[in-house]
């Protein structure tokens, strides 16, 4: 499977008339720390605004004159994106490329934050999409009610608050009980690889005796309806089968007469068909002929000029070949006083070339007579046809005239059986229609709800195998105890070392929640199953806060102070940076971290009105 991951690279806000202000990310470890009201839950709030929370960021004075925020991220194997979105919420703007500002070159398209599993218009279905998670869905009730999966889902076990880490309930739980069975369905997911489409949804005593009750009011009120019908249609319902079957015999034997008439009809018709286009072709034949002949006469015409000029000129020839050494004839010189202008040689031949071309000519005057003699008897002959197929056409007219209201008298009386038969059909149909009613209300009447129940428990091979990770993100943190970790299924929360977690203080809930996240990232890596690659925890390390500095979260218990004297705190942070290449983390704390965490992590120190560096997420001065 290819490794997945969203790594966030900077959240900016900006404004007209402010500078702009914000934090930037690097994969790994970021750790975001310092005094208190400088911005750090603000700085959680608005990643979740940014991945398709609804709630309003808070209207604190810090933020006055900021518009729009900006959120650049990498998705590992995609590249990189920025996500902007007006503060007081609406729809993002997808870009390519890590920006700041606008820039339409690098706009992809705009995302809505509701989420939508069969459109792809919205931030959630492009991140599943990325995921390999889109399309799964989860039982979100204990009935197997199915509810597709949301981006959101992921966001709030990844995105911890400071009142979630600390509170008694599970890691997995928002704390709402309407959620719980949506939010140990995502945890199942999350585990297993598998969603809950295979789940069939059960029904609740109460919720099938009403159904049960409107399905019987129903079937009454169409039984009612089909009685009406019949009586008012029906009188002889008895009788309708009978009249059904000879209806029957009745439609075969007109139906088998019209398909006889209009056969014939329609070999008639056929015939005509033929006819009309017989008769045009042969007249237009015979017009063709006629033309033919009277060019060929033209063409004999020419033929007989030719030999008669070529018979002249032989004849020419050939007596002056005889009278050579004659006296002239016409004027009576001496044969010694005449002049020729062609020897006498040259006379000869064309005399014989005259005589081969008469031959010629007379060989194609022949062919062509036969030509004629043909054409005059293809005319005979369809002088002859035409007429008799102009008769055959009167006569079929006539035959269609005869059968034609006949057939359709035929089929007037053939659509009144019909009518007839489908009437007759129609009541039967009510008949047999209120039988299978009469059955349906006597089977629901009989039908109890199914002892059923649904099972959505988390499988024990991978939960143990969950166990086992928590348990040793447990001991490399140095966690006191053998850190034994099961589950309890019933509380869905952890037992270590014989005691639920949520029994502990706040302080080592907050550790061991932090722990539950961390383990989870890991199993899902090692398992190679989908995961957003992310975590976001705030105050995990309450333990080691001054209660002289925090009263409200008040002195530390005995399990708290227990853990306070461990080396967690530095563990805490070398094991994040040791699995960076995992994911990423980023943690906000308000206590001192080890000296060396910026060897470990990329830090932001938040100084607040102490001064001496960066007041907070947003500067004291917003004016540009």
């Amino acid at each position: 499977m290819t490794v997945c991951g969203l790594i966030f690279r900077h959240l900016t806000f900006t404004g007209s008339h402010v500078k702009p202000a914000g934090l930037d990310f690097q994969p790994g470890l970021n750790l975001i720390y310092g005094a208190s009201n400088t911005g750090k839950s603000f700085t959680l709030k608005s990643l979740d605004f940014m991945l398709g929370g609804t709630k309003q960021l808070p209207d604190v004075k810090e933020r006055k004159g900021y518009e729009k925020i900006w959120l650049g991220f990498s998705l590992k194997g995609e590249g990189d994106f920025t996500l902007s979105r007006a503060i007081d919420g609406g729809s993002y703007v997808l870009y390519r490329g890590l920006i700041k500002s606008d820039q339409p070159g690098q706009r992809v398209k705009t995302l809505s934050q509701k989420h939508n599993a069969k459109s792809d218009d919205n931030l959630s279905k492009f991140l599943l999409d990325y995921l390999g998670l889109a399309g799964k869905v989860v039982a979100k009730n204990a009935a197997g009610v199915k509810h597709s999966l949301s981006f959101r889902d992921l966001a709030e076990i990844l995105l911890v608050d400071e009142t979630n880490i600390q509170i008694e309930q599970s890691p997995i739980e928002s704390g709402q009980f309407i959620h719980r069975p949506k939010e140990h369905s995502v945890f199942r997911l999350l585990i297993t690889g598998t969603d809950d489409s295979a789940i069939e949804p059960i029904i609740d005593k109460k919720t099938f005796n009403t159904s049960k009750a409107v399905r019987l009011k129903m079937i009454e009120e169409m039984i009612s309806e089909a009685e009406s019908k019949l009586a008012k249609s029906y009188p002889d319902v008895d009788d309708l089968p009978a009249q059904n079957e000879r209806l029957e015999i009745t439609l075969q034997q007109n139906q088998s007469e019209f398909e006889v008439a209009q056969g014939s009809i329609l070999k008639l018709i056929e015939k005509k068909r033929n006819l009309s286009i017989q008769i045009p072709q042969i007249s237009e034949r015979l017009e063709d002929i006629q033309v033919h002949i009277e060019r060929f006469s033209q063409l004999d015409k020419i033929y007989l000029s030719d030999i008669e000029r070529l018979d002249s000129l032989e004849e020419a020839g050939f007596i002056l070949s005889l009278q050579s050494d004659l006296d002239c004839s016409l004027c009576g010189a001496p044969a010694e006083a005449q002049k020729f202008t062609q020897p006498l040689e040259k006379i000869e031949q064309i005399r014989s070339a005259s005589l081969v071309e008469m031959e010629k000519i007379k060989h194609q005057q022949a062919d062509l007579a036969g030509t004629v003699h043909n054409l005059e008897c293809d005319r005979e002959k369809l002088k002859t046809n035409l007429p008799e197929l102009i008769e055959s056409l009167s006569q079929v007219e006539n035959e269609i005239a005869v059968l034609v209201p006949e057939t359709n008298k035929n089929q007037c009386t053939l659509n009144e059986i019909i009518k007839a038969r489908d009437y007759v059909i129609q009541g039967l149909a009510l008949l047999d229609q209120r039988e299978e009613l009469f059955s349906k209300r006597d089977d629901l009447i009989k039908l109890k709800k199914p002892n059923d129940s649904l099972k959505l428990h988390v499988p024990r091979n991978e939960v143990y195998e969950f166990c086992k990770v928590i348990s040793k993100v447990l001991k490399q943190w140095e966690f006191p105890g053998e850190c034994n970790v099961s589950f309890d299924e019933k509380k869905y929360d952890l037992i270590i070392d014989g005691k639920l977690r949520t029994d502990n203080g706040k302080g080592v809930r907050a550790v061991t929640h932090a722990a539950f996240k961390v383990a989870l990232l890991l199993f899902c890596h090692d398992k190679g199953l989908p995961h957003p690659g992310f975590i976001v925890l705030d105050t995990p390390l309450l333990t080691y806060r001054d209660p002289m500095k925090n009263p409200k979260l008040g002195e530390l218990s005995e399990d708290e102070k227990e853990l306070a004297k461990t080396s967690l705190k530095q563990r805490f942070f070398e094991h994040l940076d040791s699995i960076r290449d995992l994911g990423q983390f980023i943690i906000l704390e308000n206590i001192d971290p080890p000296v060396d965490v910026e060897n470990l992590a990329h830090v932001h120190l938040f100084y607040g009105m102490a001064g001496g560096g960066r007041n907070g997420l947003f500067p004291l001065s917003t004016n540009s």
